[in-house]
């Protein structure tokens, strides 16, 4: 299995806006086991810069390629960027850290606004490979049948 790109990747934190403009955050991993806040659109006209809220996240990480039977793992951070570096380097969580050494790369896949119940509740859920984008991406939304002046086109000609 190859590696997954490293850098380039926004993941949209809903909920979580810039403290200075109010737009809207994302984290993105900006090289191999550095990760960091960014607008999740271009940064707004007279925005100084990302101003992170005091806020705790509930994230995400998929593991690429799986180590034996983990494919997830959710954990929650103060401070995003430099937990996901101490996973990347191998301190912290402890399945990450073997996962890692056993040539796993950290993907963070998904982000959430909570504490420490939000995630115990996540948890007690075992819903992570429904949760995460990479293992489910989310269906197209079906779109509404052609019309045709103001008739339904039917499939297969007319009745």
């Amino acid at each position: 299995m190859t590696a997954p790109a490293l850098t380039g990747a926004l993941v949209a934190c809903p909920g979580l806006g810039c403290a200075a403009c109010g737009a809207g955050l994302a984290a993105e991993q900006a090289a191999a086991g550095v990760w960091a806040w960014v607008h999740a659109a271009a940064r707004p006209p007279g925005c100084p810069g990302v101003v992170v809220p005091a806020v705790r996240v509930v994230y995400l990480c998929h593991l690429d390629p799986p180590y034996r039977h983990a494919r997830h793992y959710l954990g929650s951070a103060d401070d995003l960027p430099r937990r996901l570096h101490r996973h990347a380097i191998g301190r912290g969580a402890r399945l990450l850290a073997v996962a890692v050494a056993a040539g796993s790369h950290l993907v963070l896949a998904r982000l959430w606004v909570g504490d420490r119940d939000d995630e115990q509740r996540r948890k007690r859920a075992h819903n992570a490979p429904r949760a995460c984008p990479l293992c489910t991406p989310y269906p197209a939304r079906p779109q509404r049948p052609a019309t045709v002046q103001g008739v339904l086109a039917l499939a297969g000609g007319a009745q």
